[in-house]
């Protein structure tokens, strides 16, 4: 196994969730927020996707404050040598515009279509918080199964994109589905 494949298969194996299942811990959200850091790793944006090489990857969150703040504490990390912004993402309208990585918290599981439709097709790279598998129109799901943060890639969403998700990363998902293009 890889070095790579080990950072992301330990914390996933080692993301033990405390307390009840209603009540998000400090723990978790922080686990949530990393891998989404690793997962975005993994990925890899078309080119003329950023203006420059100096612009950043730019993360917006909906309906997760604690995600948002435990991403923003990663701002010093770097990801295909570009730093990481995080911000509370813009309306609708101008998420394709300002967000390269969009996750939609489960605060958001009522409107996560209408996020998602306004990003089909975009370079966006998007994760949702699910209860289970294969509910989802974001590329990336996360879940919490049996006391531990897993993730599945749902190839699909991510069809017209231009992402190209890294085989890698695949082989670590909870689960694959579709067939992407």
């Amino acid at each position: 196994m890889t070095h790579l494949k080990k950072s992301i298969f330990t914390l996933i194996v080692l993301s033990v969730a405390a307390g009840s299942a209603a009540a998000e811990t400090a723990a978790e959200t922080s686990v949530k927020a990393a891998i989404v850091h690793k997962i975005s790793k993994f990925v890899a944006w078309p080119e003329g996707t950023f203006a420059t090489d100096e612009e950043p990857i730019r993360f917006c969150v909906v309906g997760d404050a604690s995600v948002l703040e435990a991403l923003k504490k990663m701002r010093d990390r770097q990801i295909h040598g570009r730093h990481v912004e995080a911000a509370a993402a813009p309306d609708p309208t101008e998420v394709a515009a300002s967000c390269d990585v969009l996750y939609l918290g489960n605060d958001s599981a009522r409107n996560v279509e209408e996020w998602t439709d306004r990003v089909n097709g975009e370079p966006i790279l998007t994760f949702g918080e699910t209860g289970g598998y294969g509910d989802s129109k974001s590329i990336v799901s996360v879940m919490v199964r049996r006391n531990k943060v897993r993730f599945e890639i749902n190839l699909d969403a991510n069809r017209g994109t231009g992402l190209r998700i890294g085989a890698q990363l695949l082989q670590l998902a909870a689960a694959v589905g579709g067939r992407g293009a």
